[in-house]
């Protein structure tokens, strides 16, 4: 998932002016106060998940399935843990 995570984020850069580009790292905040992100570019980054998702791992996730699950998509470290564990358990 990480690199999905990661070319996610990097067509979502090329949308953003150089102010507002995420680093690639962890820590980095997507939602909450520390963010630089607004809501229109967490609807691109999701976007951008949702169509590399599905075109290098067959996966869908839905627009319902990310705001339903928010909470944990806080950085981008807990966004890869959100779609590895979701796509672990869609596995068993």
């Amino acid at each position: 998932m990480k690199e999905i995570v990661k070319r996610s984020i990097e067509e979502l850069n090329e949308l953003l002016p150089m102010q507002k580009k995420l680093s690639i790292e962890e820590k980095t905040p997507l939602v909450g106060e520390k963010s630089s992100l607004e809501s229109i570019d967490l609807v691109n980054l999701f976007v951008c998940l949702e169509k590399n998702l599905k075109e290098k791992k067959n996966h869908t996730l839905t627009f319902d399935e990310i705001l339903q699950n928010i909470e944990h998509l806080k950085t981008v470290g807990s966004l890869e843990l959100f779609l590895t564990k979701k796509f672990e358990n869609e596995k068993k």
